[in-house]
This record gives C-alpha cells, structure tokens and sequence, in this order.
C-alpha cells in the first residue's frame, strides 16, 4: 500500500504542466501553484506532456458527454476485453421489454446514476418481478397525471413509457460471489501503472433497505422483495480486507482463499487494471478505481464498473487520516492524487 504523502511532500516544478479541474481539494490546486506548476484548465491548452490530475470529462470533444462518457467506456471495456476480462451481460432498462419479452431471472437491477451500492436490486423469483412491475406502474402513473388530459387520451400520441420512469437503470446478470458474504474487489490504482491499494469487501446479506429515490422506496417498502441486499460496499456496512498484508482473521483468510487471490490469475488482473489507466489517463486522471467480482461458478473476475472520481474513505482511514466530513473527504482525495502525482513525477512521463 503507498504512502499517502502530504502537499509539502510534492516536489517544485521542473517546467511541468498539469490538467486539473476544481472538483477535487482546491488546497491542492494552490499547492500546485505555490511549487510552480503550470495549471491547464483548457483542454486545449495541454501538450503531450501535460500530467492529468483530473480526467478531461468537461473537455469532451463530443457534441454531449453521454456520447463522450460512451466512447471511453466502449474503449476501456475493449481493452479490457482484450485480456479476457469483461463485464456481467448487460443490457439498458426497457419497461417495454420488462413487461412484453420477460427478462430471464435472476438478474440485477442496477442505477447507473447512484454510487456506493445504492440502488442495485437482486430480481429472483416471480414474485420479485411482479413487484417489479407494479412499482415501475405507479411511477408510470404518477407522471402521467402531468400530462394534459389531451396529451393522455388522444391515442395519436405513442408514449414513450421509459421516459416516464424517469430511470437510468440496467439489467445485469447475477454474479454468484464465493461465500455467503456479497464481495467485491477495489484496485486503486495511478496512471503511473501503479497500484496504490487493493481491498476486498464483504457484507453478509441484510434486509433489503433502500429508499434514495422512489424506486427504491417503493420496492423496499411498498412492493418488497425477496432477496436480501447484495451489496458489499463499506457504505451500506461492508467490511474491508487489505490485501497484501502478512495476517489475517480467521474469516478473512477464508474469504481471500475463496477469491484465489495468491493465484496468478489476480495478479494478472492487477497489471491489466494499471495497464489499461495508463493508456487512459487523459480520460480517467491521475487515480482511478476500478471494481470486480468473481465467479463462483466460472472461476473468473468481471468488471462491475470504473470511477474516475473514486472514494478513497478506506484507503485514507488506514493512514489515519480523517474521512468524515466533506472537507476531510475533498483533502484525502486531494492527497491520494498528489501522492499519484508524485509517483509519476518520480518516473518521469512516458505517455
């Protein structure tokens, strides 16, 4: 695991040029000016040697950035792909085909717009998906009642009844996880093709409980399913395991067994992940993590998803440094990006 450094741990500038966008610490922003550093805000702006401390995903050369966002995730899946790691099958949410061609259960319903293993729905039995059903008809309905009774009735209008959900949701295929725990890995890694953390996190399963948008509320509450909560992320009460680390609790040893993370198979996951950052470190900036689950059955690792913009809450704590409040949060990630910084620095650019 590296050491997080602080600001003052960063060198003075030898003539370099950084990217940085002002969602991340603005004390890092100073910092970088303090010690010399040349600020790119413009895309346009940057050269070949210019360090990418935030991805360019305001700077995007598409006319929207759903377009944009689509071109890097076809790209880093490609590369991925390319190593023989993919993602569960997964397909965008149609009520159409939800009511008219039947998904095949088990399946995952997930929202691609919540984080921290918010919104992600486990659909295993009839029951479930009636439930389903019904709860996705009462937002339906709710926004019908906003149109005008003309817009309603007249049957010349075709109602496009996906809008009307309101929803940014998928249908991904369910990964049966090795143990009765719901687990996940998180490589954190730097665009210098460096591994700055890895974890393994477990929940055992719970009621399922969640009401951040209506959806949520409705199918946790109103038309309930039968499966527990699948998710693992410490957020929603998930517990952490360092990896790399020469002991462990009985359980965690267990778990880390189960997930073959000796094997040479994750460490060949590990260099295809730094591997494939590097290649897209314009898009991804400095950090990035990216979160994968294994297989039981199959024996293999899928990708769930990226985040250019990753928490680092467990990544941090381990350091001691704070991760409560928002600007204890704004000042880890800052740090976690000036000790990637550094690293690349150390190396000197290459790409």
């Amino acid at each position: 695991m590296e050491k997080i450094i602080t600001y003052d741990d960063l060198p003075i500038s030898k003539g370099e040029s950084i990217y940085f966008r002002m969602e991340t610490d603005p004390k890092l922003y100073i910092s970088l000016l303090s010690k010399g550093y040349r600020i790119v805000g413009n895309i346009k702006e940057a050269d070949e040697k210019t360090i990418y401390v935030t991805g360019r995903r305001q700077d995007y050369t598409c006319r929207t950035f759903d377009e944009y966002k689509r071109q890097v995730d076809t790209s880093i899946q490609s590369s991925l792909k390319e190593n023989n790691i993919v993602k569960p099958n997964t397909s965008k949410f149609s009520f159409r085909d939800l009511v008219e061609h039947r998904y095949k259960i088990p399946f995952v319903l997930k929202n691609e717009n919540q984080n921290g293993g918010r919104e992600k729905f486990l659909i295993q039995t009839e029951e479930d998906y009636e439930n389903l059903i019904s709860a996705c008809e009462f937002l339906i309905d709710k926004n019908l009642l906003l149109l005008t009774p003309f817009a309603r009735d007249d049957k010349r209008y075709s109602i496009d009844y996906d809008q009307y959900l309101d929803l940014n949701f998928s249908i991904q295929e369910y990964i049966k996880t090795p143990s009765e725990y719901n687990t996940t890995v998180r490589l954190l890694t730097s665009s210098s093709n460096d591994l700055l953390y890895a974890a393994l996190k477990y929940k055992k399963p719970d009621k399922l409980h969640d009401d951040t948008t209506l959806l949520g509320y409705l199918l946790s509450e109103v038309y309930p399913l039968s499966t527990p909560s699948i998710v693992s992320n410490t957020l929603s009460g998930g517990e952490n395991i360092l990896i790399g680390e020469n002991k462990y609790p009985h359980i965690e040893k267990i778990l880390l067994n189960k997930h073959n993370i000796d094997s040479e198979q994750f460490q060949r996951l590990i260099e295809v992940t730094k591997n494939v950052h590097e290649r897209y470190q314009k898009e991804l900036g400095i950090i990035s993590g990216f979160d994968y689950i294994f297989d039981e059955e199959r024996q293999t690792w899928f990708l769930l998803e990226y985040h250019s913009f990753p928490m680092v809450g467990d990544y941090s704590k381990r350091q001691g440094i704070q991760y409560e409040t928002r600007e204890q949060r704004l000042t880890a990630e800052g740090r976690v990006r000036a000790t990637a910084l550094n690293l690349k620095l150390q190396k000197g650019y290459s790409k």
